[in-house]
């Protein structure tokens, strides 16, 4: 329900605006959420080794520095198992460690910056060293218990219109203000957005979504709250907060960026279309995003019949190439290079379904989606749920298989 709180024909710093109108409305919730708990799970020790590069590096510090308390060259020898490393080993590492932070802290300007950079890169080949020496132990992470927790939320919305006398542009803007459940302990926090419109299309601002994500959506999702958003797409493009549409004959482009990102790409673009097909209701939507050096790209289709609503999305980011590890390395012509670490972007792609069915005043819902990363196994996500729609005040519940994690909830909603 929304209720008008002001309507005016004046409106500040717009010559000749007219016709423009404030309305607010609310919705809440109280219900409750169960998170299945977690079995206890051991990870496994990973034993001390130096690689090949590492040991290098070393046999190359003991042989032109005077760092260690005694000679290490044995190590040279090439990549250690856990029962090559001795403790003498270690303790000559650590002993040089010791004797690069001394030399530190009583460095002075006499020593020049190329020396100090020089104490500092070959610390860092120690500790590197040592951390590998040492390998970790086994660790255990505890069980964790099912917990239920109260689900409670308060949201006011506020939306502004207006037009220009000849109605040639229009101009909006909206707010929605998100309390918790308990003010007094936690807090809440505000999104707001504002738009101009006219034959040249509609410019918007604020707090935006991307383009992409404005054209093809998720598929729908279960339960009062929504049970972890685990029918959504995670779009890359986000945080955008200028965007641009034209809509003409049920059609849609829309563009958008984020400003604040000065150097490479954060942009996304969407290509929507709506309409009727004999009697049953079409939607597709096509989206792509460049973030950085990632593209993505997302495509959807939705249609509806009578009370049934079917919809269907994949989703496929790029990241680009791997980049494999490198370890440390150091020698006589070589300058010290600092470990890399293997890019950790790896490429994922995205499928899902829902279907929904309306029965009066009864709706139920189901959805289904597999998230595929390269180089790990697939997460799969499903949900089924139901709502009833007492006016005004609708009753909810869902249950969510969160890849191998159960969710439920159960509650009503309230719209104002």
């Amino acid at each position: 329900m929304k209720y008008t709180l002001l309507a005016t024909t004046a409106l500040v710093a717009i010559t000749g605006a007219a016709h423009a109108e404030v309305t607010v409305s609310g919705s809440a919730r109280i219900g409750l959420m169960t998170t299945e708990g977690t079995p206890s799970k051991t990870t496994a020790a990973v034993p001390a080794a130096w690689n090949t590069a590492l040991s290098a590096s070393l046999a190359y510090l003991d042989g032109n520095t005077d760092y260690f308390g005694a000679a290490i060259a044995d190590i040279a020898a090439g990549a250690m198992t856990a029962a090559q490393i001795t403790a003498s080993a270690l303790l000559a590492v650590e002993t040089a460690i010791e004797n690069i932070q001394i030399l530190q802290a009583a460095q002075n300007d006499a020593i020049g910056s190329t020396a100090a950079n020089q104490l500092a890169t070959d610390l860092a080949t120690l500790q590197e060293a040592r951390a590998a020496g040492r390998g970790t132990a086994a660790s255990t992470a505890a069980a964790t218990a099912d917990t239920t927790t109260g689900v409670n939320r308060v949201r006011v919305s506020f939306a502004m219109s207006g037009s220009t006398d000849d109605g040639g542009i229009n101009f909006g803007a909206s707010m929605r203000a998100d309390g918790a459940g308990k003010a007094a302990t936690s807090g809440g926090n505000a999104h707001g957005s504002a738009h101009i419109s006219g034959a040249f299309g509609k410019i918007k601002a604020g707090d935006l979504g991307g383009a992409d994500k404005d054209a093809a959506g998720h598929i729908s999702g279960v339960g009062l709250t929504g049970l972890g958003t685990n029918e959504e797409i995670s779009y890359q493009a986000a945080g955008h907060n200028l965007g641009y549409e034209f809509s003409t004959n049920g059609l849609t482009f829309g563009y958008s960026q984020n400003t604040a990102v000065q150097t490479g790409s954060n942009s996304a673009m969407g290509l929507k279309w709506s309409g009727d097909l004999g009697g049953t209701a079409v939607t597709v939507g096509i989206g792509t995003s460049k973030v950085g050096t990632s593209t993505q790209n997302t495509v959807s289709a939705a249609v509806s019949m009578g009370g049934l609503t079917i919809k269907a999305i994949s989703s496929s980011n790029d990241n680009g190439p791997v980049k494999a590890a490198t370890g440390a390395t150091q020698t006589a012509t070589v300058a010290y290079a600092a470990t890399v670490a293997e890019k950790a972007t790896p490429d994922t792609d995205h499928t899902g379904m829902s279907i929904s069915y309306a029965m009066d005043a009864m709706s139920v819902t189901a959805f289904t989606r597999t998230e595929s990363t390269s180089g790990s196994v697939d997460k799969d996500y499903s949900g089924f749920g139901f709502a009833y729609n007492m006016g005004g005040v609708t009753l909810k519940a869902g249950v969510v298989d969160a890849n191998n994690t159960n969710l439920a909830d159960f509650g009503v909603s309230f719209s104002f």
